[in-house]
């Protein structure tokens, strides 16, 4: 098992990911995500204002807006647990060339482990107050001061996050 950040190699396949490279991945999962939510929402907010064409009344909608935050976290759930259990990276990590690895044996997480990975920031984002939105950034930033890299989720489900290719 990796003791720290020399047990990885400097550059090239299995060195650690960058903050920078995580985090670009995340905007594209962001996006892929994002793409079904938002036809989802206009779908539900149409639907919510029983087919009102003032979009003021339907994106207001607070039925649409639960609906879609609900229909969002639970997405991102399944397509973060299901990509990295089976492929270890979703398609953000692809496109940016990473992949996320057990700790123990440099192998995809088990399926917990990927769960766990996106239901600890989820849980705390569902929080309805302002300030847990920002709780569950700071999950991801203190992979900044980590040696390894790792922020919370990754220490919690015992993974790490390495180059690709």
């Amino acid at each position: 098992m990796p003791q720290g950040p020399d047990s990885f190699p400097a550059q090239g396949v299995n060195s650690l990911a960058s903050v920078g490279q995580r985090t670009l991945a995340r905007v594209v999962d962001l996006v892929v995500i994002g793409i079904p939510v938002t036809i989802g929402y206009t779908i539900a907010a149409v639907i919510a204002s029983g087919g009102s064409p003032d979009p003021e009344t339907t994106l207001a909608s607070p039925q649409a807006s639960a609906w879609t935050w609900g229909a969002a976290i639970a997405l991102a759930m399944v397509y973060e647990t299901v990509c990295v259990t089976l492929w270890g990276q979703t398609l953000g990590k692809l496109v940016v060339g990473l992949r996320v690895v057990r700790l123990v044996n440099g192998r995809c997480p088990l399926w917990w482990e990927a769960a766990l990975r996106i239901a600890l920031p989820g849980a705390v984002a569902v929080i309805p107050n302002p300030l847990a939105k920002a709780a569950a950034l700071t999950l991801y930033v203190v992979a900044g001061f980590d040696p390894m890299r790792r922020n919370v989720p990754d220490r919690a489900a015992g993974t790490v996050v390495v180059r690709a290719r």
